[in-house]
């Protein structure tokens, strides 16, 4: 059987106010730009849901697995368009659930202004008959094998039989644009995925220690960002050396302060990238006493090298077991795991301060000129822009 039809449920945008129609609208556009080059024929919003139409030669399972991993959706299901017809909605019915084995099942039809004069008790009961009838299936309204959904609203309607869970949330671009600090590691893309999750716009940025340092976190962090922008859609990759300013930290720094002065010059330069990309936060995947400069005394003090933008730690509560078991399920954790050269680790001592200040900080930078060497390290930027569907990259010279 041709499945011709995907119905895209929300999450949290069903309760919006008067305001959600720019969320709709907002998800809508999104869903157009994952399902390119997939063949869809319309896409259309109504009734608490989104449809998708297919024509013969489209590609509606891979439309399901793009559209299931949009920020917004709750849940997606693909199966046949119908008319408000009884007849037509069991034919079709018997159809999918013949497509594979099963010995108990469920029918829940749901009506939304449906113009089928018939009640969707009604319906469960007289689909659910002949499905035991003909298919010899036994009903179990708790925990079925298979489940034959129907949705009638208007003058139309779609039944299906297997829906995929969508990562729920805010549709990206609600909630303004943030930098995501990007790291090789297993935290940094979780909290950049969490934040997507709540609508941001989110623009990732790279710090990278070269010169002294090989190309793999740039590698490693390239991949991380494509993985990312599966959900993301459209990201851009910035990324930044600091081998340069790592190094004047080394000639002119105590060395125990190093790491917490290595962040505090990633969190100025984050803050100035932010105001020119019109960013209004920064995202990092600290988690509270994860490693040493994680420390509330640390975090503060990284904080207090700028005032101009808020920092965000979607992490900071979270143990690691549940920032890995989401960085599995989110597909980022295999690429986190390999070895690669962090730039935080260049030149670091045997005992880094876990309990620094900002009074401390500064004085160890009081031989440093921070704006120039974070003007500096801006001046070497290169950009990358990646899409999904994949699309040929558009990396920019240094200094944009």
């Amino acid at each position: 059987m041709q499945l011709d039809a995907l119905v895209v449920h929300y999450h949290e945008i069903g309760l919006k106010g008067r305001n959600r129609n720019f969320f709709e609208n907002v998800l809508t556009r999104n869903l157009k730009r994952a399902l390119r080059g997939t063949g869809y024929k319309r896409v259309r919003q109504g009734f608490g849901r989104v449809m998708i139409d297919f024509g013969p030669d489209a590609l509606p399972e891979e439309a399901a697995q793009r559209a299931a991993r949009v920020f917004g959706v709750a849940y997606v299901g693909l199966g046949v368009r119908v008319p408000p017809e009884l007849e037509t909605i069991a034919q079709v019915g018997l159809e999918l659930m013949g497509t594979a084995p099963f010995e108990t099942f469920a029918v829940r039809a749901r009506r939304t202004y449906s113009t089928l004069p018939v009640t969707s008790n009604a319906i469960n009961i007289e689909i659910g008959q002949r499905i035991v009838d003909q298919l010899d299936g036994k009903v179990d309204l708790s925990a079925p094998d298979a489940t034959l959904t129907i949705e009638l609203f208007g003058s139309t309607g779609i039944v299906f039989r297997e829906r995929s869970r969508g990562p729920g949330g805010l549709p990206v671009g609600v909630s303004g644009r943030m930098l995501a600090l990007l790291s090789g590691g297993i935290d940094s893309p979780v909290a950049a995925w969490r934040m997507a999750r709540r609508g941001a716009e989110i623009e990732l940025v790279h710090f990278h220690g070269r010169p002294f340092t090989d190309p793999s976190s740039i590698r490693q962090a390239t991949e991380l960002a494509e993985v990312f922008t599966r959900y993301h859609l459209r990201t851009s990759l910035h990324l930044i050396p600091l081998g340069d300013v790592q190094r004047e930290i080394v000639t002119h720094a105590p060395s125990e302060l190093r790491v917490v002065l290595y962040r505090r010059a990633m969190m100025r330069i984050s803050a100035e990238l932010a105001r020119q990309r019109d960013a209004k936060a920064i995202v990092t995947g600290d988690a509270l006493g994860q490693v040493a400069s994680q420390t509330i005394e640390n975090i503060t003090t990284v904080d207090a090298a700028q005032d101009d933008t808020p920092v965000l730690r979607p992490l900071i509560g979270m143990d690691k077991q549940e920032i890995v078991d989401l960085a599995k399920e989110i597909g980022t954790y295999e690429i986190s795991t390999r070895p690669y050269q962090d730039c935080c680790v260049l030149f670091e001592p045997r005992s880094p301060a876990t309990r620094a200040n900002a009074h401390i900080a500064e004085a160890g930078e009081s031989d440093l000129d921070m704006d120039a060497l974070v003007g500096k390290a801006l001046a070497g930027i290169e950009t990358t822009i990646l899409e999904h569907p994949p699309a040929e990259y558009h990396r920019t010279s240094a200094g944009r």
